[in-house]
């Protein structure tokens, strides 16, 4: 731009210095009277010259142009999270909403161009007054329009420069152009959307929500004063600041001033408005939370090849109150476990029903580099550890190969890996003999899941793992092998928490999610598991009983309420993770070290801590035992009362009985008749198998004596609720907080009792067998029952109205 001013100097001058050859010359050497022809000629060269001058500024900037929108996120209530997307030095850029809000565009035109409807872009007549007042007096006027400034802020944009006559004059231009092109309306809503207002922000619309923390739509007409006060002196009147403040709102009062003295507001609006004015509190200036680095970054990933759909603001998944206290859990257990050799943890808790992710913790702190707080752990592959066993035990079930009444043998066994030969233990370093499908996955044993691996086949485990989201890499399932039981496959905390979601599901396709109402990636539709087997695993997995003897009762994997829990811990205890859901939330945790070092015994069991400590955060009703609700049960299977040791129905020998679903024709034929109690009580009992070689057959396992003259005695009767009950459902309170106990007394104190509603198994607890059970309209019937013996309560009849 500057070569060609050069270069049309050049010209002009050449013009003059030519003349002086052509212009005839008196004695005195001074010019001749010019002919009118010559300056003719000369006049209209230099008209030309500048008409191109012109012409080459002006014609870049008759367009509408603005940098891209600043993408402002917010947690799901509104508050502040983040702001990225536009220019790296200015903020805002919003459109705004057509038609315009009447206080925006009055107070706007009252003190910028009140008569800007009236003039094509240049007011002549302002012009001729700031002219007569410059020459008159010693205070400075403009003459600028509305249409003007949009000029020279696109200019300046493009080409920054200082301000002078020729300057004034190419926007002049511009601006008459502008108004011809796009019309008053247009470029006054363009104005409002690139007007400078403070703190780097452009845009009324984006001041509205920075400064007032509303949209434009809702401010009133002493914000609206305080708007169109700023870009008189945008960096003078920081509203971030008591002294700018106050100075925005003097102009304001002029501005409100003005509009009453045009009629525009009455005198009572007026009064309102000075008053409101008069009492505007200090905006506050709003930060990222620190806690939420990962997370902001998290969304911005997921936003990338979208955002520009958005107009304003984006309302994330993410709760900013319960993010902070998922990191102060986070945060209070690193750093006590670091002690132990762990580095650094990871979080995320979702929504079951929605994916919405709610809490994302990447690292214990972002800035900290001793353990490298800059790495999204969350999104790091780790070995997976046990984490995968409900998967290939759902895998099982599905394929028929197993059913719940199996058994899984847990003797110690060596296998083929790539690098040789390899002998599998378990987490506690110990063979138990055999288990029932339920109790081998509850108790995360090793041996069972390879059992189940090599039963289904690795390439079918692989599979699912593929469609769960579980692989990213390229290698084979043959070069994992039977290690996808128990590690091999790393995977990332972001990929397990959204596979759970598959089980807690029941099944269906289940992806995170990052924005309130945003629609999955994925059809919630499409079915990834069996409906009836993922509700299997739930049970499987909520059941503290089925747990014993690994995991002992009343520690960090249960629960007073419904919970399914898995741990996993990879080889030499370099990965901690769990995983759990509830009817309502989706929690993972991972603990590790950056570099792979191994930790001193933090296992699974140290993340399921805090795991729950996190659960119970988000289940206030349900940790006091107020509202209550159970994984959903098979539909259309069969339950049967199943002896842990025989995997068939129990006898009254049986020490450990679980309710089992089957489905149709699958029920397992009892291998001891139940009326035969006396007989069995009286055989000596078998010995135990030797700890490294199988069982002599599936029912050689030692069944200890039940005592058969306490068992004639037996009764169980139920305390709550009484007979004939009433109960009342109450419309104004959420179906799952109307809740009632069930409690019963059994003699003997038997390990478990089954409670039993309008006939069907409702669920099997331990002493003191209590359970609460959601109240549902009509007449029921309630009955408890020994789990292991024919011994039944009264029944009664409750009515819920």
């Amino acid at each position: 731009m500057n070569g060609v001013k050069l270069k049309t100097k050049q010209w002009v001058r050449s013009i003059l210095l030519a003349s002086t050859s052509i212009f005839p010359r008196s004695g005195t050497g001074r010019l001749s009277l010019v002919s009118p022809k010559l300056l003719f000629m000369l006049t209209g060269s230099c008209l030309v010259l500048v008409a191109g001058l012109l012409y080459h500024d002006v014609k870049g900037t008759i367009r509408l142009i603005a940098p891209p929108a600043t993408l402002l996120l917010e947690d799901r209530y509104g508050q502040f999270l983040a702001e990225g997307g536009g220019n790296t030095q200015t903020l805002g850029y919003w459109t705004v909403p057509v038609p315009l809000p009447q206080p925006i565009e009055a107070a706007f035109l009252a003190i910028e161009d009140h008569r800007f409807y009236d003039h094509p872009g240049v007011d002549l007549r302002a012009v001729v007054r700031a002219i007569w007042n410059n020459l008159t007096t010693s205070r400075r006027q403009g003459a600028s329009t509305i249409a003007m400034q949009v000029a020279r802020m696109q200019r300046t944009a493009s080409l920054p420069s200082k301000r002078s006559y020729w300057n004034k004059l190419c926007e002049s231009i511009t601006a008459l152009l502008l108004i011809q092109k796009f019309g008053h309306q247009a470029v006054l809503n363009h104005y409002l959307e690139i007007v400078p207002q403070g703190n780097r922000i452009h845009g009324v619309a984006y001041a509205a929500r920075r400064y007032f923390r509303k949209p434009l739509q809702d401010v009133s007409w002493a914000e609206a004063a305080v708007l169109a006060a700023l870009p008189n002196a945008p960096g003078r009147m920081n509203l971030f600041r008591p002294e700018g403040q106050a100075r925005a709102q003097a102009r304001a009062a002029l501005i409100l001033k003005k509009l009453s003295e045009q009629g525009t507001l009455d005198q009572r609006t007026f009064l309102v408005a000075q008053r409101q004015l008069q009492h505007l509190p200090l905006p506050r200036k709003e930060i990222r939370p620190s806690h939420s680095y990962h997370a902001i970054l998290r969304v911005q990933e997921a936003l990338a090849d979208r955002h520009r759909s958005y107009a304003r603001s984006i309302r994330t998944s993410l709760d900013l109150r319960l993010q902070q206290q998922v990191d102060e859990i986070a945060e209070r257990a690193i750093t006590y476990y670091r002690n132990a050799g762990a580095g650094n943890i990871a979080a995320i808790v979702a929504e079951k029903d929605t994916g919405k992710v709610v809490a994302y913790i990447g690292s214990n702190a972002y800035y900290e580099t001793g353990y490298a707080g800059a790495i999204n752990y969350a999104r790091l592959p780790r070995s997976s550890g046990s984490t995968l066993k409900p998967f290939l035990y759902a895998l099982g079930l599905e394929t028929g190969a197993f059913t719940p009444a199996s058994l899984l043998s847990d003797a110690p066994i060596w296998v083929s890996l790539p690098g040789g030969y390899a002998r599998i233990g378990n987490y506690d370093r110990q063979n138990r003999g055999q288990f029932i499908y339920r109790k081998a996955l509850a108790n995360s044993r090793n041996v069972p899941a390879i059992h189940v691996l090599t039963s289904v086949g690795i390439d079918n485990a692989y599979e699912l793992f593929r469609q769960l989201g579980l692989v990213s890499s390229t290698r084979s399932a043959e070069q994992y092998g039977v290690g996808l039981a128990i590690g091999t496959l790393y995977v990332t905390l972001e990929d397990l928490v959204a596979a759970y979601g598959v089980l807690a599901n029941e099944g269906q396709a289940f992806r995170l999610r990052w924005v309130e109402g945003d629609t999955p990636a994925s059809s919630l539709e499409e079915q990834w598991l069996d409906q009836n087997v993922a509700r299997q695993m739930s049970l499987f997995l909520s059941d503290p009983l089925a747990r014993l003897p690994v995991f002992s009762r009343m520690g960090p994997l249960e629960y007073p309420f419904p919970v399914a829990v898995k741990t996993g811990t990879s080889q030499g205890f370099r990965d901690a993770w769990a995983v759990a859901y509830s009817s309502k939330y989706l929690v993972g945790v991972w603990i590790g070290h950056p570099d792979h070092t191994r930790m001193n015994e933090v296992s699974g069991v140290v993340a399921a801590q805090v795991v729950k400590d996190i659960m119970l955060r988000l289940h206030p009703q349900e940790k006091r035992g107020v509202a209550e609700s159970r994984f959903p049960l098979p539909e259309g299977y069969t339950a049967v009362p199943i002896c842990a040791q025989t995997g068939r129905p129990p006898t009254p020998s049986c020490p450990e009985v679980f309710t089992e679903y089957f489905r149709p024709g699958a029920e397992p034929i009892a291998h001891v008749a139940p009326s035969e109690p006396p007989a069995l009580a009286q055989q000596p009992s078998p010995r135990f198998p030797t700890a490294h070689l199988p069982p002599d057959s599936p029912f050689s396992l030692a069944l200890t004596p039940f005592a058969y003259d306490q068992l004639l005695h037996a009764s169980i009767t139920i305390q709550e609720p009484r007979a004939g009950g009433s109960f009342v459902l109450d419309p104004d309170t959420p179906r799952s907080l109307q809740t009632i106990a069930l409690r019963a007394e059994a003699t003997p104190r038997v390990t478990q009792i089954t409670w039993h509603i309008d006939g069907s198994p409702f669920t099997t607890v331990s002493s003191p067998y209590t359970v609460r059970w959601p109240l549902q309209p009509g007449t029921h019937t309630i009955q408890a029952r020994f789990a292991n013996a024919d011994v039944k309560s009264e029944v009664i009849t409750i009515t819920v109205y």
